[in-house]
């Protein structure tokens, strides 16, 4: 059965607030954790989406680029455990410990998250600014599954850096595709 999903916020739209289990840690994670972020990305995440798995090399770099910049990376997996076991907690923190995330990896087992944010798949990428506004939603980079290039998250970097930098929000916004949240 699908998910039944909100509108995705519109650009502009405040950061909802969340908190959620990590598994790696046991501590409960939200964005009010990291007050003096100068940007905030919420990507949702699928351990066994292979769309995910060819971006997350290129995810971590990003994350490792821009963290001493001020950016702040929380990836959240809404994926039902039941009927994925690699989705479950004990395996999310295995795979952020395998791809090395330098970011909390979260688990949104009720998808209210995924519900408030309007996520229909993974990866889904929303980036906000300071102010802690809505600044990006769209995709990774023009790279997709299946095709030889390799992942490199250049309409992302483009955003954060503008984010980081108090830039102009890109006009040019594609929508990500992905793993449908179930």
């Amino acid at each position: 059965m699908s998910l039944t999903l909100a509108k995705a916020p519109s650009l502009g739209a405040l950061l909802p607030d969340f908190r959620l289990p990590e598994p790696l840690t046991g501590r409960l994670v939200g964005p009010e954790d990291y007050p003096s972020a100068r940007a905030i990305l919420v990507v949702f995440l699928a351990n066994a989406c292979p769309e995910v798995a060819r971006l997350a090399a290129a995810l971590s770099e990003l994350a490792q680029d821009h963290e001493p910049d001020g950016l702040q990376v929380l990836a959240v997996n809404s994926f039902d455990d039941a009927c994925r076991p690699e989705e479950a907690p004990a395996a999310v923190a295995a795979e952020a410990l395998r791809r090395g995330y330098v970011f909390p990896y979260l688990i949104d087992q009720t998808r209210s998250v995924a519900r408030r944010f309007g996520a229909l798949h993974a990866p889904d990428f929303y980036l906000f600014d300071a102010r802690r506004r809505l600044f990006y939603h769209g995709r990774f980079d023009e790279t997709r599954f299946g095709r030889q290039v390799p992942a490199h998250g250049g309409d992302l970097r483009r955003a954060v850096y503008a984010a980081l930098g108090d830039a102009a929000r890109p006009d040019h916004q594609v929508a990500s595709s992905g793993c449908p949240i179930r």
